[in-house]
């Protein structure tokens, strides 16, 4: 055990733990956080295996929350667990990597690891433990085959996204355990290391049968093969411009564009600089890199094309981070060139992850200062100004109110005008994607007729410029609150009172 390093290991992850707290603590919830919670509240176990197909992710997140949120009211306690998570990953990295402790600070401080993994509380945070739990038990897979296979099991189901990753893991586990050691002759081991191929196969399996149908049940995926070549040149943007920064891919606008441009084109070759290193000095975990990111673009390409989010993006760096990890713990790595080397390798990683830290810095400061969702500033609103037993509260757009329904869980209820029903979590079907079309605000006056008569009715809509009814439908609807300027630029939120004389 080296001490020293036990040591200062502990006190930076400590350092880390308190710096992302404090801006966990301050974070409002937001939409795909509440859903995950909603879902994890409202749904017996049985019940969310049916409707995850829709949702598009695998279980393993969803079941670890679902005990909190059963016992609880408190969102708290998902967003300490991911911060927990987290927390340990760091550790993982500082005491266990061969990278140098330069670059060790430069991935803690970059963009995932500073802000978008621990603070946005959701299925990625738990995937930076499990890789970097595998890259540890890597090199002992053949004294802990079961463990290690399980934990390649359970990274299968974090997300879609690290389905090819623990194949590509699977695979050189079969080679390297099973494959080798019945040349060398059968002895007794090779029956854990079955287990174990069987324990990952099932992992992988399972992911497989609950997402099957996803395609055919989530309609915000379905697949538009007329324009792959420009969605492929997009994402492939994208992977580089929200790794650097997040707002100029949701702008489309530079800040500094000459600097940018070049911080950009920068990190690509840095990417690649990194894959052509992989590729000259390990073939294998070059195609574990290759496969597994190719992969992950495809699913960015074919279905998640309008989501090219920095945690998602990040999880392909972690990948990177596995392969580099298991390249330079080899003792009997030796790089075909000096300039490919040990010190090469972790200039150009501290290089690429330096490049995302104002992505993390910004992003902290922005949630500091602003509010990340006026969900909760709405929701105090509404307690204080709305009467529950006299008011039906109507929304047109279900996927960015559910953090809405969340805070008003003990006061109020939503009515979801398109649905026509009370809101508990969103559902990814044909009537949530209605909630996007302009159908223009006198049809929708039609939807209060579905809704008990009540005193007075009160309409909350999304920011979205379109809907100004204080301009629009002056004679039916009075402005009565305007939530502030939010991070998340889809919740901000505007009261609307209905002031018709008839229906």
């Amino acid at each position: 055990m080296n001490k020293k390093l036990l040591i200062i290991s502990i006190i930076i992850t400590i350092i880390y733990g308190l710096i992302t707290l404090n801006t966990i603590l301050h974070h409002e919830v937001w939409a795909d956080e509440a859903q995950v919670w909603q879902l994890c509240t409202n749904l017996t176990v049985k019940d969310l295996l049916i409707h995850l197909k829709n949702e598009g992710h695998p279980a393993l997140f969803y079941f670890i929350v679902m005990p909190f949120a059963k016992l609880f009211s408190d969102i708290i306690y998902m967003k300490l667990l991911c911060w927990l998570f987290m927390c340990f990953s760091v550790f993982l990295l500082l005491y266990f990597s061969p990278f140098k402790l330069y670059t060790k600070i430069a991935i803690i401080l970059s963009a995932g690891f500073l802000y978008f993994f621990p603070v946005l509380a959701r299925n990625y945070s738990i995937i930076p433990f499990l890789v970097f739990l595998a890259a540890v038990l890597y090199k002992k897979s053949k004294q802990y085959p079961i463990l290690y296979a399980i934990v390649l099991a359970l990274l299968a189901n974090t997300h879609i996204i690290m389905f090819m990753f623990t194949i590509c893991l699977g695979t050189i586990f079969y080679y390297e355990n099973i494959i080798l050691e019945i040349r060398n002759g059968f002895n007794k081991k090779i029956i854990k290391y079955f287990i174990g191929l069987l324990i990952i196969i099932a992992g992988l399996f399972f992911v497989f049968i609950e997402l099957s149908n996803t395609q055919n049940s989530n309609v915000f995926l379905k697949i538009d093969t007329t324009n792959i070549l420009l969605a492929s040149l997009r994402i492939f943007l994208l992977f580089f411009i929200n790794s650097y920064n997040y707002d100029i891919g949701l702008n489309t606008a530079l800040n500094n564009p000459l600097l940018d441009l070049f911080l950009i084109l920068f990190l690509m070759i840095l990417y690649i600089s990194l894959l052509i290193n992989l590729f000259i000095n390990n073939k294998k975990l070059f195609t574990v890199a290759l496969l597994s990111i190719g992969f992950q673009l495809g699913i960015y390409i074919f279905a998640y094309n309008s989501f090219v989010y920095v945690n998602r993006i990040f999880c392909a760096h972690l990948i990177l981070i596995y392969c580099f990890w298991i390249l330079l713990e080899d003792n009997n790595f030796k790089p075909q060139y000096k300039i490919l080397g040990k010190k090469s390798i972790n200039i150009l990683l501290t290089l690429f992850f330096m490049l995302t830290i104002y992505n993390g810095v910004n992003y902290t400061k922005l949630d500091l200062k602003l509010n990340y969702s006026g969900a909760k500033e709405t929701a105090e609103f509404i307690r204080v100004n709305i009467n529950p037993n006299n008011s039906v509260i109507i929304i047109d757009n279900e996927p960015y109110m559910i953090s809405l329904v969340y805070y008003l869980r003990d006061t109020h209820k939503i009515y979801s005008a398109f649905r026509k029903q009370y809101l508990k979590y969103v559902r990814w079907d044909n009537i949530t994607r209605s909630n996007y079309a302009d159908l223009g605000w006198s049809k929708y006056i039609e939807y209060l007729k579905e809704t008990d008569k009540r005193d007075y009715y009160v309409i909350n809509v999304s920011s979205d410029k379109k809907h100004s009814l204080e301009k629009t439908q002056k004679d039916y609807f009075k402005l009565m609150f305007t939530s502030q300027k939010s991070v998340e630029p889809f919740e901000g939120y505007r009261i609307y009172k209905y002031i018709g004389k008839s229906i």
